[in-house]
């Protein structure tokens, strides 16, 4: 069925105001094809049977009628020309048919089929011209005293009369509804340009909004990440001062016992015992500060390194803020990584100095830190596990300002750049949950 509708599509295209002539076009070459197929029968059937003027007139039009056809399926200009010429052909047609096959009374239904294709192949003149030329042929058949009975003549004239009214009818209809589909379609157009260009506006606006708030958002960051600078710079302090502070308290002893010894002049080997001593001291405390500062500068290239011996580095720079703290570690000592050491020396600081702290705030008699590291699938993960009895709304640890070190002045901005550092910069993902005893904290990150 596709096929057969597919053969009978004109091949041109159409813009959307075209759907009458397209529709129109369709229907013509139906009829062409219908026609023209049906005619060269009958024009065989004509010529057998020694009607040869009206089966040479039904062979011309039957050819005429395919060559059509077939034009008019691939150009659709020349839907005009033919359609005119094509009624022309059938006007004559019916006549030279209607008069040369005069026992055959069904003749009257091509005379009544004019003015129903006119009417819907050109227009609503063209149908009335058609109905004065038919009305004239019925006079010429009165006048010629063609042997018809009074009922044929009343039954000719009422069917061409009727089937005229009707189809003028019906073009009024379909012109008055084409004239409402294109007002209606010059409203919805109006109506889609109206929406299009209010869609447009709120995208603008809603672009400018959105480059506004990436805007501040960026700006928040970069606040968010200074305050971390400067929150990192004070825990790098107050970490530099636990190192130093028993360093110094040995540095006054060894000086007081130089001052004594210059005094009640000690051995020479014992003055350079002393000062070596506090030579020794001072490289401690230099190392310190290089530790630190290699901790906390910015990184631009990964590093493979072992997981092992980062946590140990990270515990050792933080031994004094861990004092009295059980530290327990479960660490693969074989598990390596490719990543920004010193981000993720930041991190594990971070959360270590958290835990020790609120075990500190909370009092815990017998605090416990447990550190885990493995590897399983090309994932690293690292937890951090306290026994301080977990965290209150831990839903929102990770938020900017969010803490629960009110007392102590914390800036609650710890947990939020680690979690920066993991997600975005390691693309990795940091985790919190409670557990039984404390909170754990969970870093996930692809290992190369």
């Amino acid at each position: 069925m596709e096929n057969i509708k597919h053969f009978f599509i004109p091949r041109d295209k159409f813009e959307d105001g075209d759907w009458i002539l397209r529709h129109q076009i369709f229907a013509l070459l139906i009829i062409s094809f219908g026609l023209g197929i049906g005619i060269f029968f009958f024009a065989v059937y004509r010529v057998t049977h020694g009607y040869i003027v009206a089966g040479v007139a039904q062979f011309i039009f039957s050819f005429f009628l395919l060559g059509g056809f077939f034009l008019l399926r691939k150009n659709k200009q020349v839907y005009r020309p033919y359609s005119v010429i094509f009624f022309l052909f059938f006007f004559i047609y019916i006549h030279i048919v209607f008069f040369f096959v005069p026992e055959n009374h069904l003749n009257i239904l091509w005379i009544v089929t004019a003015p129903v294709l006119i009417f819907f192949f050109l227009d609503k003149t063209g149908g009335v011209l058609i109905f004065i030329l038919l009305l004239g042929f019925i006079v010429y058949l009165l006048v010629t005293r063609y042997p018809y009975t009074i009922a044929e003549y009343i039954t000719l004239f009422a069917t061409i009369s009727t089937t005229t009214l009707v189809m003028y009818a019906y073009e009024k209809v379909k012109e008055a509804e084409r004239t409402r589909l294109l007002s209606y379609n010059q409203v919805l157009k109006e109506e889609i340009e109206k929406q299009t260009a209010e869609l447009k506006g709120l995208n603008e606006m809603l672009q400018q909004k959105a480059e506004e708030e990436v805007g501040q958002r960026l700006a928040q960051e970069q606040m968010l990440l200074r305050q971390s600078r400067m929150a990192s710079m004070g825990e790098m302090i107050d970490s530099i001062a636990h190192q130093w502070r028993q360093p110094l308290m040995n540095i006054n002893a060894v000086m007081m016992n130089l001052d004594l010894g210059i005094r009640q002049k000690y051995d020479e080997k014992v003055l350079e015992e002393k000062v070596f001593e506090v030579f020794s001291l001072t490289s401690h405390m230099s190392r310190t500060i290089e530790d630190f500062r290699n901790l906390l500068k910015e990184q631009k290239e990964k590093n493979r390194f072992l997981v092992s011996t980062l946590i140990d580095d990270v515990l050792g720079l933080m031994k004094n803020n861990l004092k009295g703290i059980e530290i327990e570690r479960d660490v693969d000592i074989s598990c390596t990584i490719e990543t920004y050491k010193s981000e993720l020396s930041q991190v594990l600081i971070i959360l270590l100095s958290n835990a020790a702290e609120i075990l500190h705030i909370r009092g815990i008699s017998t605090k416990e830190i447990r550190l885990f590291a493995e590897s399983e699938g090309g994932v690293l993960l690292i937890a951090v596990e306290d026994n301080a009895g977990g965290i209150d709304n831990i839903d929102k640890v990770f938020d900017p300002y969010f803490t629960t070190k009110e007392q102590t002045g914390g800036t609650g901005l710890g947990l939020y750049i680690a979690k920066i550092i993991i997600e975005h910069n390691m693309q990795g993902e940091l985790l919190a949950t409670n557990t039984e005893n404390g909170a754990r904290f969970e870093l996930h990150l692809p290992m190369s």
